[in-house]
Protein backbone atom coordinates (compact mmCIF):
# COMPACT_ATOMS: atom_id res chain seq x y z
CA UNK A 1 0.00 0.00 0.00
CA UNK A 2 1.79 3.58 -1.07
CA UNK A 3 1.82 6.19 1.43
CA UNK A 4 -0.77 8.90 1.11
CA UNK A 5 0.73 12.08 -1.50
CA UNK A 6 0.54 14.36 1.58
CA UNK A 7 3.19 12.72 3.19
CA UNK A 8 5.49 12.69 0.24
CA UNK A 9 4.49 16.29 -0.78
CA UNK A 10 5.22 17.51 2.86
CA UNK A 11 9.13 17.73 2.84
CA UNK A 12 9.35 19.14 -0.22
CA UNK A 13 6.38 22.22 0.96
CA UNK A 14 8.86 22.71 3.80
CA UNK A 15 11.79 22.78 1.70
CA UNK A 16 10.20 25.01 -0.29
CA UNK A 17 8.78 27.29 2.88
CA UNK A 18 12.58 27.18 4.54
CA UNK A 19 13.74 28.40 0.82
CA UNK A 20 11.01 31.25 0.59
CA UNK A 21 11.93 32.38 4.38
CA UNK A 22 15.68 32.66 3.66
CA UNK A 23 14.53 34.15 1.06
CA UNK A 24 12.57 36.84 2.40
CA UNK A 25 14.75 37.27 5.37
CA UNK A 26 18.33 38.13 3.26
CA UNK A 27 15.75 40.21 1.18
CA UNK A 28 14.96 42.24 4.09
CA UNK A 29 19.07 41.53 5.20
CA UNK A 30 19.87 43.50 1.99
CA UNK A 31 17.19 46.17 2.14
CA UNK A 32 18.71 47.28 5.32
CA UNK A 33 21.84 47.60 4.36
CA UNK A 34 21.41 49.60 0.95
CA UNK A 35 21.30 52.56 2.22
CA UNK A 36 24.71 52.20 4.26
CA UNK A 37 26.41 50.43 1.75
CA UNK A 38 25.77 53.64 -0.42
CA UNK A 39 26.80 56.28 1.46
CA UNK A 40 30.14 53.97 2.46
CA UNK A 41 30.72 53.47 -1.80
CA UNK A 42 29.98 57.11 -2.31
CA UNK A 43 32.52 58.07 0.23
CA UNK A 44 35.05 55.89 -1.24
CA UNK A 45 34.49 56.81 -4.67
CA UNK A 46 34.24 60.93 -3.45
CA UNK A 47 37.03 61.06 -0.71
CA UNK A 48 39.37 58.87 -0.99
CA UNK A 49 39.98 58.19 -5.01
CA UNK A 50 38.64 61.81 -5.88
CA UNK A 51 39.43 64.77 -2.98
CA UNK A 52 42.41 63.20 -1.48
CA UNK A 53 43.94 62.53 -4.87
CA UNK A 54 42.69 66.38 -6.14
CA UNK A 55 44.54 67.41 -2.99
CA UNK A 56 47.94 66.80 -4.89
CA UNK A 57 47.44 69.43 -6.96
CA UNK A 58 46.86 72.05 -3.93
CA UNK A 59 49.87 73.73 -2.48
CA UNK A 60 50.52 72.61 1.26
CA UNK A 61 50.52 75.05 3.93
CA UNK A 62 50.30 73.64 7.51
CA UNK A 63 46.58 74.18 7.38
CA UNK A 64 46.10 72.25 4.41
CA UNK A 65 48.38 69.50 5.32
CA UNK A 66 46.34 69.12 9.21
CA UNK A 67 43.19 68.68 7.01
CA UNK A 68 44.23 66.68 4.64
CA UNK A 69 45.45 64.04 6.96
CA UNK A 70 41.54 63.86 8.44
CA UNK A 71 40.61 63.94 4.79
CA UNK A 72 42.50 60.82 4.44
CA UNK A 73 41.69 58.93 7.71
CA UNK A 74 37.87 59.60 6.72
CA UNK A 75 38.19 58.08 3.70
CA UNK A 76 40.03 55.54 4.81
CA UNK A 77 37.37 54.31 7.36
CA UNK A 78 34.60 54.61 4.40
CA UNK A 79 36.21 52.53 2.06
CA UNK A 80 36.72 50.21 4.58
CA UNK A 81 33.28 49.87 5.67
CA UNK A 82 32.70 49.90 1.95
CA UNK A 83 34.68 47.08 1.41
CA UNK A 84 32.83 45.25 4.48
CA UNK A 85 29.25 46.05 3.22
CA UNK A 86 30.13 44.90 -0.27
CA UNK A 87 31.46 41.37 1.27
CA UNK A 88 27.43 41.23 3.08
CA UNK A 89 26.12 42.26 0.18
CA UNK A 90 27.73 39.83 -2.50
CA UNK A 91 27.25 37.24 0.29
CA UNK A 92 23.50 38.00 0.72
CA UNK A 93 23.02 38.21 -3.58
CA UNK A 94 24.76 34.30 -3.80
CA UNK A 95 22.32 32.95 -0.65
CA UNK A 96 19.05 34.28 -2.50
CA UNK A 97 20.54 32.98 -5.62
CA UNK A 98 20.90 29.62 -4.55
CA UNK A 99 18.67 29.20 -1.72
CA UNK A 100 15.23 31.03 -3.87
CA UNK A 101 16.26 30.47 -7.49
CA UNK A 102 18.40 27.66 -7.50
CA UNK A 103 20.78 29.57 -9.96
CA UNK A 104 23.93 27.89 -9.07
CA UNK A 105 25.66 29.44 -12.24
CA UNK A 106 25.46 33.18 -10.65
CA UNK A 107 26.15 31.94 -7.38
CA UNK A 108 28.93 29.90 -8.17
CA UNK A 109 30.95 32.54 -9.52
CA UNK A 110 30.02 35.37 -6.57
CA UNK A 111 31.36 32.44 -4.38
CA UNK A 112 33.97 31.85 -5.89
CA UNK A 113 35.04 35.66 -6.03
CA UNK A 114 34.94 36.04 -2.29
CA UNK A 115 36.88 32.96 -1.61
CA UNK A 116 39.32 34.52 -3.89
CA UNK A 117 39.33 38.22 -2.49
CA UNK A 118 39.53 36.41 1.03
CA UNK A 119 42.52 34.19 0.60
CA UNK A 120 44.53 36.59 -2.05
CA UNK A 121 47.12 37.08 0.72
CA UNK A 122 47.73 33.57 1.00
CA UNK A 123 47.67 32.47 -2.52
CA UNK A 124 50.86 33.39 -4.99
CA UNK A 125 49.80 35.57 -7.85
CA UNK A 126 49.84 32.86 -10.59
CA UNK A 127 47.10 31.35 -8.95
CA UNK A 128 45.16 34.30 -7.26
CA UNK A 129 44.78 36.40 -9.99
CA UNK A 130 43.74 34.49 -12.91
CA UNK A 131 41.45 32.75 -10.43
CA UNK A 132 39.81 36.12 -9.49
CA UNK A 133 39.31 37.49 -13.06
CA UNK A 134 38.21 33.80 -13.98
CA UNK A 135 35.33 34.14 -11.55
CA UNK A 136 34.61 38.12 -12.15
CA UNK A 137 34.21 36.93 -16.50
CA UNK A 138 31.91 34.17 -15.13
CA UNK A 139 29.52 36.59 -12.91
CA UNK A 140 29.22 39.26 -15.39
CA UNK A 141 28.32 36.72 -18.22
CA UNK A 142 25.76 35.44 -16.26
CA UNK A 143 24.25 38.82 -15.08
CA UNK A 144 24.53 39.86 -18.99
CA UNK A 145 23.01 36.10 -20.05
CA UNK A 146 19.81 37.13 -17.23
CA UNK A 147 19.66 40.84 -18.63
CA UNK A 148 19.44 39.43 -22.05
CA UNK A 149 16.18 37.17 -21.04
CA UNK A 150 14.83 39.77 -18.60
CA UNK A 151 10.56 40.04 -19.86
CA UNK A 152 11.10 43.54 -20.11
CA UNK A 153 11.24 46.18 -23.28
CA UNK A 154 14.33 46.05 -25.35
CA UNK A 155 15.50 49.71 -24.12
CA UNK A 156 15.45 48.63 -20.56
CA UNK A 157 17.58 45.14 -21.83
CA UNK A 158 20.01 47.42 -23.49
CA UNK A 159 20.06 50.07 -20.52
CA UNK A 160 21.17 47.21 -18.58
CA UNK A 161 23.35 45.36 -20.97
CA UNK A 162 25.46 48.00 -21.66
CA UNK A 163 27.05 48.74 -18.43
CA UNK A 164 27.64 44.66 -18.16
CA UNK A 165 29.48 44.97 -21.55
CA UNK A 166 31.72 47.98 -20.18
CA UNK A 167 32.79 45.96 -16.95
CA UNK A 168 33.23 42.85 -19.35
CA UNK A 169 35.71 44.55 -21.59
CA UNK A 170 37.49 46.27 -18.18
CA UNK A 171 38.00 43.19 -16.80
CA UNK A 172 39.08 41.35 -19.95
CA UNK A 173 41.82 44.31 -20.56
CA UNK A 174 42.61 44.26 -16.95
CA UNK A 175 43.57 40.06 -17.07
CA UNK A 176 45.37 40.18 -20.11
CA UNK A 177 48.68 40.89 -18.66
CA UNK A 178 47.92 37.93 -16.12
CA UNK A 179 46.96 35.41 -19.10
CA UNK A 180 50.00 36.66 -20.98
CA UNK A 181 52.50 35.95 -18.38
CA UNK A 182 50.60 32.85 -17.73
CA UNK A 183 50.67 31.07 -20.75
CA UNK A 184 54.18 33.00 -21.71
CA UNK A 185 53.05 34.89 -24.67
CA UNK A 186 55.11 38.09 -25.67
CA UNK A 187 52.53 40.85 -25.08
CA UNK A 188 51.21 43.55 -24.45
CA UNK A 189 48.23 42.06 -26.37
CA UNK A 190 47.26 44.14 -29.47
CA UNK A 191 43.73 43.82 -28.85
CA UNK A 192 44.08 45.15 -25.44
CA UNK A 193 43.80 48.76 -25.50
CA UNK A 194 41.19 48.76 -28.81
CA UNK A 195 38.65 46.88 -26.30
CA UNK A 196 39.50 49.22 -23.38
CA UNK A 197 38.12 51.60 -25.88
CA UNK A 198 35.37 50.12 -26.73
CA UNK A 199 34.39 49.58 -23.07
CA UNK A 200 35.18 53.50 -22.39
CA UNK A 201 32.41 53.81 -25.62
CA UNK A 202 29.82 51.91 -24.11
CA UNK A 203 29.91 53.66 -20.34
CA UNK A 204 29.18 56.99 -22.56
CA UNK A 205 26.09 54.88 -24.53
CA UNK A 206 25.22 53.39 -21.57
CA UNK A 207 24.48 56.35 -20.02
CA UNK A 208 22.75 57.40 -22.82
CA UNK A 209 20.71 54.04 -23.17
CA UNK A 210 19.61 54.66 -19.00
CA UNK A 211 18.55 57.77 -20.06
CA UNK A 212 16.53 56.91 -23.12
CA UNK A 213 14.60 53.77 -20.96
CA UNK A 214 14.20 55.51 -16.97
CA UNK A 215 15.07 59.01 -17.35
CA UNK A 216 13.54 60.52 -20.39
CA UNK A 217 10.14 61.60 -19.26
CA UNK A 218 12.38 64.01 -16.36
CA UNK A 219 11.06 66.96 -15.74
CA UNK A 220 12.49 70.89 -16.27
CA UNK A 221 13.70 70.32 -12.82
CA UNK A 222 15.53 67.57 -12.72
CA UNK A 223 16.94 68.48 -15.87
CA UNK A 224 18.19 71.58 -14.13
CA UNK A 225 19.43 69.61 -11.12
CA UNK A 226 20.84 67.25 -13.26
CA UNK A 227 23.05 69.87 -15.42
CA UNK A 228 25.03 70.63 -12.39
CA UNK A 229 27.86 67.98 -11.73
CA UNK A 230 27.85 67.95 -16.03
CA UNK A 231 28.44 71.50 -16.14
CA UNK A 232 31.37 70.85 -12.79
CA UNK A 233 33.23 68.79 -14.97
CA UNK A 234 33.33 71.00 -18.31
CA UNK A 235 34.28 74.19 -16.31
CA UNK A 236 37.28 71.81 -14.56
CA UNK A 237 37.80 70.48 -18.15
CA UNK A 238 38.03 73.86 -20.20
CA UNK A 239 40.53 75.71 -16.88
CA UNK A 240 43.06 72.67 -16.97
CA UNK A 241 42.23 69.46 -19.21
CA UNK A 242 45.06 67.62 -18.36
CA UNK A 243 44.71 67.78 -14.28
CA UNK A 244 40.88 66.94 -14.86
CA UNK A 245 41.87 63.78 -17.22
CA UNK A 246 44.49 62.64 -14.63
CA UNK A 247 42.02 63.07 -11.99
CA UNK A 248 39.12 61.32 -13.81
CA UNK A 249 41.54 57.97 -14.79
CA UNK A 250 42.89 58.07 -10.98
CA UNK A 251 38.79 58.09 -9.51
CA UNK A 252 36.85 56.27 -12.50
CA UNK A 253 39.11 54.59 -14.65
CA UNK A 254 37.68 56.63 -17.79
CA UNK A 255 41.20 58.47 -20.06
CA UNK A 256 38.79 61.02 -21.82
CA UNK A 257 39.76 59.17 -25.62
CA UNK A 258 36.43 60.72 -26.81
CA UNK A 259 35.79 64.13 -26.85
CA UNK A 260 34.85 65.75 -23.55
CA UNK A 261 31.44 66.99 -24.42
CA UNK A 262 30.40 63.42 -25.21
CA UNK A 263 31.49 62.73 -21.62
CA UNK A 264 29.99 65.54 -20.15
CA UNK A 265 26.64 64.61 -21.83
CA UNK A 266 26.38 61.33 -20.62
CA UNK A 267 27.28 62.69 -17.00
CA UNK A 268 24.35 65.51 -17.76
CA UNK A 269 21.99 62.11 -19.06
CA UNK A 270 23.28 60.45 -15.78
CA UNK A 271 22.40 62.89 -13.37
CA UNK A 272 19.20 63.34 -14.77
CA UNK A 273 18.31 59.86 -14.71
CA UNK A 274 19.04 59.38 -11.05
CA UNK A 275 16.94 62.28 -10.13
CA UNK A 276 14.04 61.27 -11.82
CA UNK A 277 14.37 57.85 -10.47
CA UNK A 278 14.38 59.04 -6.78
CA UNK A 279 11.38 61.95 -7.60
CA UNK A 280 9.21 58.91 -9.04
CA UNK A 281 10.49 56.26 -6.02
CA UNK A 282 11.86 54.17 -7.82
CA UNK A 283 15.02 53.83 -4.99
CA UNK A 284 16.76 51.03 -5.82
CA UNK A 285 17.51 52.22 -9.33
CA UNK A 286 18.87 54.97 -7.67
CA UNK A 287 21.12 52.60 -5.26
CA UNK A 288 22.04 50.75 -8.67
CA UNK A 289 23.08 53.92 -10.19
CA UNK A 290 25.06 55.35 -7.25
CA UNK A 291 26.98 52.08 -7.22
CA UNK A 292 27.76 51.83 -10.83
CA UNK A 293 29.39 55.57 -10.33
CA UNK A 294 31.34 53.98 -7.22
CA UNK A 295 32.31 51.67 -8.82
CA UNK A 296 33.97 52.72 -11.73
CA UNK A 297 34.60 51.66 -15.26
CA UNK A 298 38.27 50.02 -14.49
CA UNK A 299 38.01 48.98 -10.45
CA UNK A 300 40.95 48.30 -9.20
CA UNK A 301 40.03 46.28 -6.04
CA UNK A 302 37.52 43.87 -5.35
CA UNK A 303 35.27 45.88 -3.69
CA UNK A 304 34.90 48.18 -6.50
CA UNK A 305 34.11 45.22 -8.36
CA UNK A 306 31.73 44.14 -5.88
CA UNK A 307 29.44 47.41 -6.30
CA UNK A 308 29.61 46.98 -9.79
CA UNK A 309 27.84 43.12 -9.44
CA UNK A 310 25.50 44.52 -6.90
CA UNK A 311 24.65 47.07 -8.86
CA UNK A 312 24.11 45.19 -12.28
CA UNK A 313 21.90 42.51 -10.31
CA UNK A 314 19.71 45.36 -8.45
CA UNK A 315 18.93 46.47 -12.00
CA UNK A 316 17.81 43.05 -12.75
CA UNK A 317 16.37 41.73 -9.51
CA UNK A 318 15.75 44.95 -7.38
CA UNK A 319 12.10 44.90 -7.76
CA UNK A 320 11.43 41.45 -6.26
CA UNK A 321 11.97 42.69 -3.40
CA UNK A 322 8.80 44.79 -3.48
CA UNK A 323 6.09 42.65 -2.22
CA UNK A 324 8.34 41.85 1.19
CA UNK A 325 10.08 44.84 2.18
CA UNK A 326 8.98 47.59 -0.05
CA UNK A 327 12.37 47.91 -1.37
CA UNK A 328 11.66 51.32 -3.02
CA UNK A 329 9.76 52.92 -0.30
CA UNK A 330 10.17 50.94 2.69
CA UNK A 331 9.82 52.11 6.80
CA UNK A 332 11.91 52.51 9.26
CA UNK A 333 9.86 49.70 11.25
CA UNK A 334 10.30 46.76 8.34
CA UNK A 335 14.04 47.73 8.48
CA UNK A 336 15.35 47.30 12.27
CA UNK A 337 17.03 44.21 13.08
CA UNK A 338 14.31 43.06 15.29
CA UNK A 339 12.46 42.55 12.62
CA UNK A 340 14.90 40.17 11.15
CA UNK A 341 15.20 37.89 13.68
CA UNK A 342 11.64 36.25 13.46
CA UNK A 343 12.36 34.97 9.93
CA UNK A 344 15.88 33.97 10.55
CA UNK A 345 14.20 31.48 13.66
CA UNK A 346 11.78 30.21 10.90
CA UNK A 347 14.76 29.66 8.13
CA UNK A 348 16.49 27.74 10.87
CA UNK A 349 13.90 25.76 13.06
CA UNK A 350 11.27 25.29 10.31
Amino acid sequence: MSRPTTWDAEPVRQRANARRNIGNFFGDFFAMLAPGLIAAALVDWLVTRTLTRFAIFIPKTPEMIIGYQWLNWSGQVGSTVAAFLALLGVSAMAVIEWRTRQTWWLALPIVGLVIMAGSAPFLPPAIGLPGYFLFAIMALVALSWRIVRMATPATVRLAALLPVLAMIAATLYQAAPTLYALLHWPGPPAWGLPLFRVGDGLVVSGAAALWWALGRCADRRSWLAGCLLASLFAAAYLAAPAMTATLVVWSHGLTLSLPWPFYAMALWLYGVTIIESWRTGQRYIVYALLLLLAAGYTPQLSSQLWFGLIALWLLTEGSSFQTEVKFMKYSLHASRPSDLLPRLKIWLFP
